[in-house]
């Protein structure tokens, strides 16, 4: 606990299939924003082409924050690795094809 008092500064990253069409993430269909339907066919555009971490490891760096937290997961239930869990992963379900 002492390190994370003194650490100050952190990011959190939100990253999913609802940055294909930059809403916010899962709330989007919680709050009928758009339908669970049409929110899910984000899968279909999520690409991930701008995926960049050594890129984002060193912004995070320079803006001063001592550590990050990447969601891999959000409240849609899209994992954004290769689950044995469930076939609901942009590894499976979108054009990414990775983690």
């Amino acid at each position: 606990m002492e390190w994370f008092k003194d650490a100050k500064l952190g990011i959190f990253i939100h990253w999913g299939i609802y940055s294909v069409n930059g809403i916010n993430e899962s709330w989007s269909f919680f709050n009928d924003y758009i339908s669970y339907e049409d929110y899910m066919k984000q899968l279909s555009g999520f690409t991930a082409s701008k995926y960049d971490p050594e890129k984002w490891a060193k912004l995070i760096k320079s803006s001063g924050a001592k550590y990050a937290v990447f969601t891999a997961k959000h409240h849609d239930g899209v994992a954004l690795w290769d689950t044995k869990a469930s076939d609901l992963s942009v590894v499976k379900k979108s054009p990414a094809g990775k983690d």
